[in-house]
């Protein structure tokens, strides 16, 4: 037995060391593998006898150096060139400072537009509330002119109705109508002179044109001063009437701007004496500017009413005496056959109504 157990013993020691080789090639396949084993060398004495082929195992194949590389290594191969070909590139420092200014520069751009913006708000809303207390709101305004106010509106649908009914009124059809004068025209020759064909046409056409030529008709006979008196007198009554509702109108516009400086008056009154009976301490200037503000009311009313009230006014002023101006040349025709009818028999206003 001892005889047998001393070769196997031999053999696992020599044996060791040659597995340790095979395992270190398997790991790293660049190693070397010619080199032969350290393992001692025990001379051809001591070398123990060659077992059987079933008892000592078979050496392991050398690793070759021009061998290929296993399959898992090739195959991270690629792996990591595709992330090296993914990864960011590697900033140089004066990269990375220019980098650092334009971000910079970008940071400062958007500040200095968000303060520019800023800016553009806030002075358009300074604007607005600047409009804002600048605008006067009239209907307040006229609330706080105080009683007066009532007077001068008053007198302002007072001019406003006088003014409507004087445009109708005193319109050239009105005074002188077109037809009247367009039907006595053939009665006007001296040889187919008729006074009741004229009347008759003014009696259809009333107004003062006819209501002239028919106090004209009752001076036949009569010499042709005294014709042309009565139609004088005629024309005044006339004008008188006309002129009527016209002197509605020159009245407002004298009386409403003296409503509105009694107003102010009044107004001015009342703020000095807020003013003095104040605390001390008060604001006085603002209480003074306030109450003047207000007192101001009616004189602006007073005239905003009167001046377009005397216009119109002046107008219709004009328009009449055009009127009467364009009657006279229309009565010429009249005045030379009444000239002709000097001393014949007049005909009274009985006989022209009978007829």
């Amino acid at each position: 037995m001892k005889r047998l157990l001393t070769p196997l013993i031999v053999a696992l020691l020599l044996a060791i060391p040659v597995y340790a080789q095979v395992d270190n090639a398997a790991s790293d396949p660049d190693a070397v593998t010619d080199e032969a084993p350290l393992v001692p060398s025990l001379g051809e004495e001591s070398a123990p006898p060659a077992l059987p082929d079933d008892d000592v195992p078979p050496p392991l194949p050398a690793a070759d150096e021009n061998a290929p590389a296993p399959e898992s290594g090739a195959a991270a191969a690629p792996e990591t060139s595709e992330t090296e070909q993914n990864a960011p590139p590697v900033l140089t420092p004066e990269q990375m400072a220019q980098e650092a200014l334009a971000e910079g520069d970008k940071e400062v751009a958007q500040q200095e537009e968000a303060e520019r913006l800023a800016k553009e708000k806030e002075q358009a809303e300074m604007e607005a509330k600047k409009n804002e207390a600048s605008r006067i709101d009239i209907l307040e305004l006229i609330k706080s002119g105080g009683y007066l106010m009532w007077a001068l509106g008053a007198l302002s649908v007072l001019g406003l109705m006088f003014i409507l009914e004087r445009f109708i009124a005193l319109r050239y059809n009105a005074i002188m109508p077109r037809r009247l004068f367009k039907q006595i025209a053939p009665y006007l020759e001296p040889s187919r002179f008729s006074p009741m064909a004229i009347w008759a046409i003014c009696k259809k056409y009333r107004s003062p044109a006819a209501r002239v030529i028919q106090a004209a008709l009752l001076k036949i006979g009569r010499p042709l001063p005294e014709v042309i008196s009565a139609v004088e007198a005629a024309k005044q009554d006339e004008a008188a009437n006309l002129y009527r509702n016209v002197g509605w109108l020159t009245l407002v516009s004298s009386l409403a701007p003296l409503l509105g400086l009694l107003g102010t008056v009044w107004g001015m009154i009342l703020a000095f004496h807020r003013v003095a009976s104040l605390e001390i301490g008060a604001n006085r200037a603002e209480q003074l500017s306030s109450g003047i503000y207000v007192a101001l009311v009616t004189t602006a009313a007073g005239l905003a009413i009167a001046i377009p009230v005397a216009l119109f006014a002046h107008f219709f002023e004009s328009r009449i005496l055009k009127a009467f101006h364009k009657l006279d040349s229309k009565l010429l025709p009249l005045y030379d056959v009444m000239e002709k009818q000097e001393g014949k028999p007049r005909i009274s206003l009985s006989q022209y109504q009978s007829k």
